[in-house]
């Protein structure tokens, strides 16, 4: 299956809209999509697919939280694979089914927490954390 990451803001500038991506794709195979702002949800063939906003919506709140929290000396670049991991799984059974790229919004408070969890282990195993 195909997956496009329309990721230029603001949305009247995204290379393509998820309702044309989805219609693109007839609904057979229909593409994931990711953008880089929100976009409606769109029935196609009866199921309702919620495209995913895949920018740093979801990982700066917590990479800023757990780098504060532990005294990071700095945040190398692999911590942002740490957060996007964190982020991916922080998926749930709804947003699998809908296939969603990344959480509902709505979660964003449990889901910057994983991942100011999962920097905070990070600094600590790489020794950066001072506490």
């Amino acid at each position: 299956r195909p997956i496009v990451f329309a990721l230029s803001n603001p949305k009247t500038q995204a290379e393509i809209t998820a309702a044309d991506c989805y219609a693109f794709s007839e609904g057979k195979a229909a593409a994931i999509f990711g953008s880089g702002t929100r976009f409606d949800a769109v029935e196609m063939n009866g199921k309702i697919l919620e495209p995913g906003q895949v920018n740093n919506f979801f990982i700066f709140p917590g990479m800023s939280f757990g780098a504060w929290s532990c005294g990071a000396r700095s945040i190398p670049e692999s911590f942002f694979m740490v957060a996007a991991e964190a982020v991916a799984n922080g998926l749930d059974a709804h947003d699998i089914e809908v296939e969603s790229v990344v959480p509902h919004p709505s979660r964003i408070r449990s889901i910057a927490e994983g991942v100011a969890k999962a920097v905070v282990l990070a600094a600590q195993e790489k020794g950066l954390a001072t506490k």
